[in-house]
């Protein structure tokens, strides 16, 4: 080493937090579990974590409610992952979704919301940072964590998937498919993820403006603190949808509507939506690599969609 140079210190150490589950309610309920049994995002979004999280020190905080053996199992295969909630309890969650009439299993979720504070206040002091996934999100490039961090060290409060598709009925945000925090700063912060929170009277109306999507009102706390954000905007050549199969930053991938109907607040029709989720699906399960080619416009569009 040259006289003066720096030796790099230890990379920071990270919480990977995965919220794993599908919309199981209504009239689609079951072809939804046949699907996420056929079509496992959450072995997807694990295995791109390790394929691009290597050298660094990692734990991936998972809540399952799924309540699926399988999923389960996946999740178990990894050796980074800690699992949430028991399996007592999971077995409850299989009993009561055979169970006729109204369904039960909702006593034994979380909402997506509600479960991320959960595995939050599971991460102890020792982890500097809090990353946030999708289940049907995922890293695409090995320096993911590079990047994300590299923003909150350059300053940023947090940083990530910047969702501005739906502006302005939605204010932008860092949305949870990819968000980075210092893990002191979420804590002294003391906000929610999210939509959990109702808000009622007129003298919050303001707050509620800004609690729309999970992430969001996280992210305008800090904007009201001063603190600044560091937006990864999407960086895609090749747009199939205005939301769905987005990369951003170029580092990390959002499919968008892994499991659930591609409905985006009266936003398009949803069959089409529908189409253009199950045809990326398929190409992210094929040859998720193709697929990111395609998206960047390093390969030839073989998917047959029209693009925007």
């Amino acid at each position: 080493m040259d006289e003066g140079e720096v030796t790099p210190g230890p990379r920071p150490r990270v919480a990977v937090l995965l919220v794993n589950g599908f919309a199981r309610r209504g009239p689609l309920g079951r072809q939804r579990a046949a699907e996420a049994l056929q079509y496992p995002w959450i072995d997807l979004c694990l295995r791109q974590v390790a394929r691009h999280s290597k050298g660094w020190d990692y734990q991936v905080f998972a809540y399952d409610n799924s309540h699926f053996t399988p999923h389960r199992r996946l999740l178990r295969k990894f050796e980074r992952v800690r699992l949430w909630p028991s399996g007592v309890v999971a077995m409850m969650g299989r009993i009561a979704n055979r169970m006729p009439g109204p369904y039960l299993g909702r006593l034994l979720e979380r909402r997506h919301p509600s479960a991320l504070d959960y595995l939050a206040g599971k991460v102890s002091t020792d982890f500097d940072y809090i990353v946030t996934l999708d289940n049907d999100s995922f890293p695409v490039r090995d320096d993911w964590l590079d990047v994300l961090i590299g923003e909150c060290e350059k300053g940023a409060a947090v940083t990530g998937v910047y969702r501005d598709e739906m502006a302005p009925a939605v204010h932008p945000f860092i949305h949870v498919s990819g968000l980075c925090v210092g893990t002191q700063d979420l804590h002294d912060l003391g906000v929610s993820f999210g939509r959990d929170i109702q808000y009622l009277g007129e003298q919050h109306q303001q707050d509620a403006e800004f609690n729309q999507d999970v992430g969001q009102k996280i992210t305008y706390e800090f904007i009201r603190l001063g603190r600044t954000i560091g937006p990864l905007a999407r960086s895609n050549e090749v747009n199939f949808h205005f939301l769905m199969g987005g990369i951003y930053g170029d580092v990390i991938y959002h499919h968008g509507a892994g499991g659930r109907r591609a409905s985006f607040r009266d936003m398009g029709d949803v069959k089409i939506n529908d189409q253009i989720s199950r045809v990326l699906r398929d190409a992210a399960f094929r040859d998720v690599d193709h697929l990111m080619a395609v998206l960047r416009g390093r390969a030839p569009d073989d998917l047959g969609l029209q693009t925007l």
